[in-house]
């Protein structure tokens, strides 16, 4: 199985994973473990342009698509793409693409079309079925019949002529404001055409990198990866408009513990080191270079960390996978920067027999 939560160079191929089942994961609360402080006064000084909506319900966990057997022995993805709600049911989105086209226009059969769920599980991007358009649906429990909401269409021909969408992936910010669109170039970088969802119009293309590492926390900037001389990995903060904010080469302790996450600041980089009580959540200002304090908490040891997001001014929310049996067991848990204190959001089994599955951020 697929699970591509976390786009990379090279379309969905994701982290793959074996699915299997196992009770809800319980994780103690922890109070800081010999911390130092979270991000600065300085670094948080900055208002953010936009704010992140946050909602109590998070109307979608995940989306999926099935699995079916090939005659060659491999397999395909099958039926439709599916959202699975918090309240337990479970929606078809009959007009999303489920096989991406090559860039000569013939499906690929082999991988699913490119989707992704904002973070707040409102918002769900994809290439739709009927024209092949790029599109923004939201869904929300207020809509006559369903949870269905507006689309909003991007502009037309988002991809470069000569890529297909198989080497291409989707990825929006927290609220759904902000959608990016990674693809791969002929000499295997990367590159990020951004897009102002309510606008239904794109505001710029991020240089090549060789990673995207995600929005900020209010969607206005994006951090990439890039490497640097003798084996080094760079970071970098981009604009939408992918122009540079800010880039260095951080110590080994930041480029050894991927996944990282921006704050709303544009500079701060939360990431995870251990497990267990030895666990810590590291902040990083891209700016300066400079560590900017570490808070302690708890994780259990079994478990890899696949997201992290900022997902409030003291606050990342990670997104922790246990692979038992024959299902993934995601548990989304919030972490207080300042405190270290932790709380389970949520904590779900993704269901079998799934070919991949795209769960949603903060």
């Amino acid at each position: 199985m697929q699970h591509p939560t976390r786009p990379i160079t090279r379309g969905l191929t994701g982290l793959a994973l074996t699915m299997l089942t196992v009770p809800a994961l319980t994780i103690p609360a922890a109070a800081p473990a010999g911390a130092t402080a979270a991000p600065t006064a300085a670094t948080q000084a900055r208002t953010p342009r936009h704010t992140v909506h946050h909602t109590g319900h998070h109307m979608i966990r995940y989306a999926s698509v099935d699995s079916c057997p090939r005659k060659d022995g491999t397999t395909t993805p099958c039926h439709t793409w599916r959202l699975d709600l918090l309240d337990g049911r479970r929606v078809a989105l009959k007009d999303a693409m489920l096989w991406p086209l090559t860039a000569k226009g013939r499906p690929d059969r082999t991988n699913s079309a490119p989707l992704t769920v904002s973070g707040d599980g409102e918002s769900v991007a994809y290439f739709r079925r009927s024209d092949h358009r790029l599109v923004v649906r939201e869904f929300h429990s207020g809509v006559q019949g369903g949870v269905q909401g507006e689309v909003r269409v991007m502009p037309r021909n988002p991809l470069p002529h000569g890529v297909g969408m198989n080497a291409a992936w989707l990825k929006l910010s927290q609220d759904g404001d902000r959608l990016a669109l990674g693809y791969t170039t002929a000499d295997g970088r990367t590159r990020v055409r951004l897009f102002d969802v309510a606008r239904a119009s794109a505001t710029g293309t991020t240089p090549k990198t060789d990673a995207f590492s995600g929005f900020s926390g209010d969607g206005s900037a994006v951090l990439l990866q890039r490497a640097g001389d003798a084996n080094t990995i760079g970071l970098s903060v981009h604009d939408d408009t992918g122009a540079e904010l800010a880039a260095a080469v951080p110590p080994q302790i930041v480029a050894n513990n991927g996944p990282w996450a921006l704050s709303a600041d544009d500079r701060t980089v939360a990431f995870v080191t251990g497990l267990g009580k030895k666990a810590k959540l590291h902040f990083y200002d891209v700016a300066t270079d400079q560590s900017t304090g570490s808070v302690g908490f708890s994780l259990p040891k079994d478990a890899s960390l696949d997201m992290i997001d900022w997902t409030g001014g003291h606050e990342v929310t990670l997104h922790l996978v246990r692979v038992r049996g024959s299902r993934d067991v995601v548990t989304v848990l919030r972490v207080d920067t300042e405190t270290g204190r932790t709380r389970v959001r949520d904590s779900y089994q993704v269901r079998s027999g799934a070919f991949a599955y795209l769960s949603c951020g903060g």
